[in-house]
């Protein structure tokens, strides 16, 4: 029984210190700034939520796609790869980069919202 016991409390300790520790994350060398990420997640958010409203539009594809976040940010896709898997592997910086999007978004909800509010109102 004792042998059980010992057993299991190893067991729980390995596992807590597993599940504890960061492991072996380690930071890009051209890590995107949480800021700057956090602002591309909110673009290819809303190219992605145009693109379901309206079809894809093959003559700005290139323009507005992947390409435009690209551009914008200085960036390529392994550093913008590297950089969300970084972020990810910290759940809390990675809920809070994501919350921050969400709140961004229901304000330019809000926004439009409005809009059409007052033009319902005036017709």
């Amino acid at each position: 029984m004792k042998i059980k016991s010992l057993l299991g409390i190893l067991l729980t300790t390995l596992l807590l210190q597993y599940c504890s520790s960061t492991g072996s994350v380690e930071k890009p060398d051209n890590l995107i700034k949480e800021s700057v990420m956090e602002n591309i997640i909110f673009d290819a958010t809303l190219m992605n939520t145009m693109y379901t409203y309206n079809p894809k539009n093959p003559d700005f594809e290139a323009v507005l796609g992947k390409p435009y976040l690209y551009i914008k940010y200085g960036i390529d896709s392994l550093q913008l790869v590297e950089s969300e898997s970084y972020y990810s592997k910290f759940p809390r910086t990675y809920f809070r980069m994501h919350n921050n999007v969400l709140e961004r978004l229901t304000k330019i909800q809000d926004s439009i919202n409005e809009v059409i509010d007052k033009e319902k109102a005036s017709q």
